[in-house]
């Protein structure tokens, strides 16, 4: 902008910047004016302008206008008082540029929902669950009602015979609970595929399950319950609670809350108590048991995050799965990193990270979609 003192009465400006002055301006003045209350109102944004900067430029452009002094008294009176106003107004620019350039620019955050919702695969069918609650009526009897948090299964017809199987697939970042025709409730995790009868004849109830999921059998001396994993792995029980997780195929992990299991796999058997854990190792067919704390294994159905001196990869992991992100390691030496974290799950992953966060300062979370780089 274009001005001169000619054009500029500072002395009214001034004045008028501090609210004692009545006199009209003209165009200049009012965009001097304009200028210097745009300036004063973004200073009200920081509390910590530098103004020893910001007078060591007035003086600087007091010195510059001395000369004047000898000839002429009020030029000197106007000099300074636009030295005051365009020192400032200069010294403040380019402070607040310098600030807007320091400032923290919007980072994206991990708070994208699941891509995709559990769907219900019955007599060829690809069914969708949302928020809707759907009905659904099969031809031996059996009614279905679901929505996107549980599926329930109910035999109206004791008569029926006609046994068909239905796929429950649950992608990353949803979980939900099903009730079986007998009563037996599932809760099946994030990034599973679970297949069932829709009635439960004969001798044995039978299902198959790629995942995890955590079963709450229906007691029933007559009819056993058996769940069959990848690799040959079997769990027979009568009536009781336990987990299996598969997403390791190399450490598939049957751990028991109550009752009693037996695990079995093609070279021998364990029976489990309350609180023990099978391992079996699929390439090699091994299976072993081991103490196990059943508050870590069945955090995620009670919507908890758990986990006790864990490497960060392995949360990583786990966390991929439950809210659908993916995560690289930008320094891979973070990897085998351990963290202890128990909280309420939160509405998304970015909460987790934050916690992680506060829990060591020095890991960084950068998120570009649905991928989380993590780097020192």
């Amino acid at each position: 902008m274009d001005t001169s003192d000619k054009e500029i009465n500072w002395d009214k400006l001034l004045a008028a910047l501090d609210g004692t002055n009545r006199e009209p301006l003209n165009a200049e003045e009012k965009a001097m004016l304009e200028m210097a209350q745009e300036v004063q109102g973004k200073l009200n944004v920081y509390d910590r302008f530098p103004v020893d900067e910001g007078w060591q430029r007035f003086n600087d452009a007091r010195e510059a206008r001395r000369p004047k002094i000898v000839w002429w008294r009020s030029a000197w009176k106007t000099g300074v008082a636009a030295a005051v106003l365009l020192g400032i107004v200069v010294t403040a620019g380019f402070w607040l540029r310098k600030q807007s350039a320091h400032q923290p620019q919007a980072v994206a955050k991990a708070d994208l929902k699941p891509s995709h919702q559990v769907q219900l695969l019955s007599a060829g069918k690809v069914i969708t669950l949302d928020s809707v609650p759907q009905t659904l009526q099969y031809s031996n009897g059996v009614k279905v009602q679901a929505n996107a948090n549980s599926v329930v299964y109910q035999q109206e017809n004791e008569a029926a015979s006609v046994k068909t199987l239905d796929t429950l697939v649950v992608p990353r970042g949803n979980k939900i609970r099903i009730a079986l025709a007998d009563g037996t409730g599932v809760w099946v995790n994030a990034a599973t595929k679970l297949i069932y009868p829709t009635i439960f004849d004969g001798s044995k109830r039978e299902v198959w399950l790629q995942g995890e999921a955590f079963f709450e059998v229906a007691a029933n001396q007559h009819q056993p319950f058996i769940v069959h994993t990848a690799g040959g792995m079997n769990v027979k029980v009568l009536g009781t609670t336990f987990n299996i997780n598969t997403y390791n195929t190399t450490d598939i992990q049957t751990t028991l809350a109550s009752g009693k299991v037996s695990v079995g796999a093609t070279t021998s058997d364990i029976i489990l108590s309350p609180g023990e854990q099978a391992i079996y190792n699929e390439q090699n067919g091994a299976l072993r048991k081991q103490q196990a704390d059943i508050g870590i294994v069945t955090a995620w159905k009670d919507n908890n995050i758990y986990f006790e001196e864990t490497p960060l990869l392995e949360i990583t992991n786990s966390l991929g799965r439950s809210f659908d992100y993916d995560f690289k390691f930008e320094d891979t030496l973070l990897e085998k990193l351990s963290f202890t974290l128990m909280m309420q799950k939160p509405a998304d992953l970015q909460g987790v990270l934050n916690q992680i966060h506060l829990s060591a300062g020095n890991i960084t979370f950068r998120v570009q979609g649905r991928t989380v780089y993590i780097s020192r």
